[in-house]
């Protein structure tokens, strides 16, 4: 061992000591340099075994932190002599003994490295200079000291909250805190320097993002914060078929992201739209975002607009508030402003319904100016579905998704990650697999559980429910609201027997928190500031009497005590989550007979959740005065219609209704139906399965209509939708058929396959599929010829048993996490086969395919080999190989002269084309990262024959090889350098030209002589001049949304400019 390894593991000793002083939240041990953190956990300990336990469990935190640290030591300024090494490394070491903590900063929740960075290098200024350190070695001390700042804060973070006597149950979950301090440091991201501000803030990102509540995991908080990265479950997104063609199916929403640079998202409350955001940052912030391509890579800004419901929405400098504002004083000038300008950045916008209708204006101004002068920024906005209108942001380029419903996989993956968040011993563990086990079945068999188990912060509140009620589950939505809060205000506390001085019955605050509630619901607010929230309570102390402390104290109760309010930052006040603060104004509306503002409001998409749930709070002679006077309310058609909608949504939150009141709303239910968009389904989705029914006898009147009739039905499942379904099962409109697919993940997967779409035409005969369990239906569908399996994650299959079953499929597409069993495609009828996702160092073996006599083409996009067996393939032409890396593993493709397609990747010792001599007649070339690939001359060789050519990322190739390919019609030339267009005079077939992510255009004035060009993609390649070619009216130009185009004429007709 090298004497910097011993100084480097005990510094890893130093760095833990440290992180464990500040988790135990006692600002006297972190100030006291000679404490120790493992001593006073020990003296908790009951008997030797316990002292054992909690030292292991410290240095199996300190191995995982050595495991991440020395490899950097290691690498990092490897020309230092060992000593300059081992006297920096000591340095840091006795930073962080002699450290004093005290700062008040350090026990923020959002703290950051760069602050601890900044506080110690203060405390201990000439600390390099006493220890002899100059030039590179004192740059090495800094670079560890901020690395080492990061892993205290990540572990300090990560760690879970410790109470008093709490040492045995820490040490039961030993194995869980591993887990989530292997993970945290594996997802940490690195930092080059020093000075490098972007690491700091991605680093920043993690911390302060990389959490989520789980409602209810717990009794011990009202919520636990649980690693994201980790509980994060995936929820699908879906278009409007009608309006959008981007998405031909549900999707994850890391599938969709590469389909646009501009996603307005919307989503009911608790539907996840929150987290979803905080995914994406963390996601970005780590390098997770890989797979969706333009998305790697990008620094996420997160914007949360409540926050200027009262103030001018920021300024790019201010889009550090939420995450990072502790760091925001050495931000480099304009570094935001930088990455939104080179479309680095990804913007984050939550929550615009939460701003007042009368400021949505503004919010609209704000973001046409943010994407006029940020066009290769991405943006992410979030809203509720109803706030603002369809198209919103459409002529801005954003494309419309919205989040649906967990489906039953979903509510299933949810449940079980829900239960492994709950801290258990070895003994709790079998109770816990008991009542998830039990809450799944409950859930089979009450449709209306499973309705609710939809929403993800409703499957939360249940899972906590049925946990802590031992398996007792509410019957609706307002009960479930009703035990919640229950729970959260009063039965937490009595359980553990907390007494803060203050007596507040469950009554007095309910009383309270839905003054509070109200209050911001009236003014239009999500938050409010401190002293408002203090003059509404003590307003309301006066009247819910028998209360003697004063309004401060009872507001920090209520805040400290309640867990139902929050200081999101300080100075404002707000609710967990906005669903309570509508049911806590519900009643408020109720208690306080405001039936007229109720009616009044009715129409606003603030007020329409608060009717709803006022509705449930009502008694009898309340609920019936205020849904005879929404039915009888004077408004305008559009009005009208909204207003009968939410009166048929009112049904699901109504206990008793008298017979008039409830045949009226059902006769306007039925003036609505079939739906004739999207917009009415949530509120028929709440009436449950009587809609159904009468869709049975009802016909769509249109394409969107049969679209909406399609996902209500869904929504509310059971057999009368399946019956509604199967009607429209053999439409041939791909819109709806699109939709019948979306529908089938909430079915039986055969049951639907065998009756909704055995007899469906499909997309082209085209299904698109992404759970094994959808295999076992697939041979039901008589027209299925075209099929794209995505088994990725937890979903992975590793067999291809099933393709021998479905006689009719002819293109395949594959691609799973379990591996690809090749065998089971002998004798198919398969002719086209697509495999992606094999991962290096892994290479899959072709050699089976030889069995499959009608294959045609062959897509394999990872390392492969067996290629000289598939020669004996009479009717293969097309033939497409990455990560081929060695030019002389080409030879084994020599057996197949007359391929009419081939595509190569990776071959990094390709400097010519004579290898691929053997090729007779072929009429498309594809070659990618050859990035020694120079003399292209050898394109000659198949001059008469080559129509179509790509050089993607082969940045060496002289380009003047291309000069005599005269019968070339279409030609690609990506990520490759492009000094001049000459060679192009001679291309005289060409119709096609892409000259993609060209870092600087040349002039296209050669290009005008082109009399057959008629397409010219420029996507990614900067600024556009087009010259003289702008004379050319007959071509098209593809351009990025962000791209300036210069030179269009104004005295001849211009060539026309598509913006993507």
């Amino acid at each position: 061992m090298a004497a910097w390894e011993a100084s480097a593991i005990a510094l890893v000793s130093a760095v833990v000591k440290s992180a464990a002083k500040l988790w135990l939240g006692d600002r006297r041990v972190a100030a006291d340099v000679s404490a120790s953190a493992l001593d006073i956990l020990q003296k908790q300990a009951t008997g030797l075994n316990e002292k054992r336990r909690t030292r292991l469990l410290f240095e199996n935190i300190e191995d995982r932190v050595a495991a991440r640290m020395l490899p950097l030591l290691e690498v990092e300024f490897r020309t230092l002599e060992e000593n300059e090494q081992q006297a920096a490394i000591d340095c840091v070491r006795k930073t962080f003994e002699q450290a004093r903590l005290t700062h008040d900063d350090l026990f923020d929740a959002d703290l950051d490295a760069g602050f601890l960075y900044r506080h110690l290098v203060h405390t201990f200024p000439g600390a390099p200079d006493r220890a002899f350190l100059a030039g590179a070695a004192e740059a090495f001390y800094h670079r560890v000291l901020r690395e080492c700042c990061a892993y205290v804060i990540q572990l300090t973070s990560t760690l879970p909250g410790l109470q008093n006597e709490a040492l045995p149950t820490l040490l039961r979950r030993e194995t869980e805190i591993l887990s989530a301090v292997q993970n945290v440091l594996t997802t940490l991201p690195a930092s080059r320097s020093p000075e490098d501000f972007a690491a700091d803030y991605r680093r920043q990102v993690v911390t302060t993002l990389d959490r989520m509540a789980l409602y209810g995991a717990g009794l011990t908080r009202a919520t636990r914060l649980y690693p994201l990265s980790v509980a994060y479950l995936s929820l699908s997104v879906t278009a409007d078929p009608t309006t959008s063609s981007a998405l031909r199916s549900a999707d994850r929403i890391e599938e969709v992201l590469p389909h646009s640079n501009r996603i307005l998202l919307r989503g009911e409350a608790g539907s996840g739209k929150t987290t979803l955001l905080q995914w994406i940052a963390v996601a970005a912030a780590t390098g997770r975002l890989d797979e969706t391509d333009t998305w790697a890579g990008l620094t996420p800004f997160l914007v949360r607009l409540r926050r200027y419901a009262e103030e001018d929405l920021p300024s790019p400098k201010r889009f550090l508030d939420v995450v990072g504002r502790h760091i925001a004083d050495e931000m480099p000038p304009g570094w935001v402003t930088e990455q939104l300008r080179n479309g680095t950045a990804v913007l984050l916008i939550d929550g615009i319904d939460e701003l007042p209708d009368k400021r949505r204006a503004d919010v609209h101004e704000w973001l046409l100016q943010l994407v006029t002068t940020f066009p290769r920024a991405r943006y992410v906005i979030t809203t509720r579905p109803a706030a603002v209108p369809a198209n919103w942001l459409g002529s801005e380029g954003f494309l419309e998704v919205s989040l649906q419903p967990m489906t039953p996989a979903d509510v299933r993956t949810f449940v079980v990650r829900w239960h492994d968040a709950m801290p258990a011993d070895h003994e709790a563990l079998v109770d816990l697999d008991e009542r998830r086990h039990s809450f799944l079945t409950t859930l089979g068999k009450r449709s209306a559980l499973r309705r609710l188990a939809e929403n993800p912060l409703l499957c939360a509140l249940l899972c906590a429910l049925h946990h802590e009620n031992e398996g007792h589950l509410p019957e609706n939505r307002m009960e479930l609201y009703q035990v919640a809060l229950k729970m959260l205000l009063d039965r937490r506390d009595a359980e553990r027997k907390v007494n803060d001085g203050i007596k507040l019955a469950y009554r007095q605050k309910m009383a309270l928190l839905s003054h509070i509630a109200y209050w911001l619901v009236r003014n239009g607010h999500s938050d409010a500031a401190y002293a408002d929230v203090l003059r509404i309570i003590d307003n309301k102390l006066h009247a819910i009497g028998e209360v003697v402390e004063g309004t401060r104290a009872v507001y920090r109760y209520l805040l400290d005590r309640g867990g139902v309010l929050r200081e999101p930052v300080p100075g404002r006040v707000d609710f967990l989550h906005r669903t309570f603060q509508e049911y806590l104004a519900a009643a408020a509306a109720m208690a306080e007979d405001d039936t007229g503002v109720l009616v009044d409001k009715a129409h606003l998409d603030d007020w329409r959740e608060v009717v709803l749930l006022a509705v449930g709070h009502a008694n009898n002679v309340q609920r019936e005065h205020l849904l005879s006077a929404l039915l009888t309310r004077e408004a305008d058609p559009q009005t009208r219609t909204k207003l009968d909608l939410l009166t048929v949504a009112c049904l699901e939150t109504s206990p008793e209704l008298s017979k008039d009141v409830r045949a009226e709303i059902q006769r306007r239910m039925g003036a609505l139906l079939p739906p004739q968009d999207f917009a009415a389904v949530t509120y028929l989705v709440s009436a449950g399965e009587y809609v159904t029914e009468l869709l049975t006898n009802i016909a769509p009147t249109s394409t969107k209509s049969a679209c909406a009739v399609v996902r209500t039905a869904s929504l509310i499942g059971g057999p009368s939708a399946l019956e509604v379904l199967s009607q429209l099962g053999t439409s041939c409109d791909t819109q709806v058929v699109d939709e019948l697919v979306k529908a089938w993940q909430r079915f039986d997967w055969e049951q639907y396959a065998r009756q909704v779409l055995a007899r469906s035409p499909l997309v082209d005969g085209h299904l698109n599929i992404t759970s094994p369990d959808q295999v076992t239906g697939l041979e039901h569908l008589e027209h299925l010829s075209s099929l794209s399996c995505r088994f990725e994650h937890e979903r992975s299959y590793g067999r291809l048993d099933f393709v021998p079953r479905l006689h009719r499929l002819r293109h395949l597409y594959v691609r799973d996490n379990g591996g690809y069993d090749l065998t089971s495609l002998a004798g198919t009828t398969v002719t086209h086969l697509t495999i992606t996702g094999i991962v290096p160092p892994d290479r899959l073996d072709l050699s089976p395919l030889a069995s499959v006599d009608w294959l045609r083409s062959l897509r394999a996009a990872g390392p492969t080999s067996g290629w000289a067996e598939l020669a004996t393939l009479p009717w293969l032409n097309s033939l497409a190989l990455n990560w081929v890396l060695r030019r002389d593993r080409l030879v084994a493709l020599s057996g197949l002269p007359d391929l009419q397609e081939l595509e190569l990747g990776h071959v990094h010792d390709l400097v010519n084309l004579a290898p691929l001599f053997f090729l007779n007649r072929p009429r498309t070339l594809t070659l990618r990262n050859c990035d020694r690939l120079r003399d292209i001359r050898g394109l000659s060789h198949w001059s008469g024959t080559l129509r179509t050519l790509s050089l993607v990322s082969c940045p060496k190739a002289d380009l003047n090889g291309l000069a005599s390919l005269h019968s070339l019609k279409q030609l690609e030339v990506s990520g490759n350098p492009v000094a001049d267009l000459e060679w192009a005079k001679g291309l005289d077939s060409l119709d096609s030209l892409a000259l993609r992510e060209v870092e600087s255009l040349p002039s296209l004035e050669p290009l005008r002589f082109l009399r057959h060009l008629r397409a010219l993609d420029l996507r990614g390649s900067g600024q556009v001049y087009l010259g003289k070619l702008a004379e050319r009216a007959d071509i098209v130009v593809h351009v990025d949304n962000w791209q300036k185009v210069i030179g269009v004429s104004t005295t001849t007709a211009p060539p026309r400019v598509i913006r993507h």
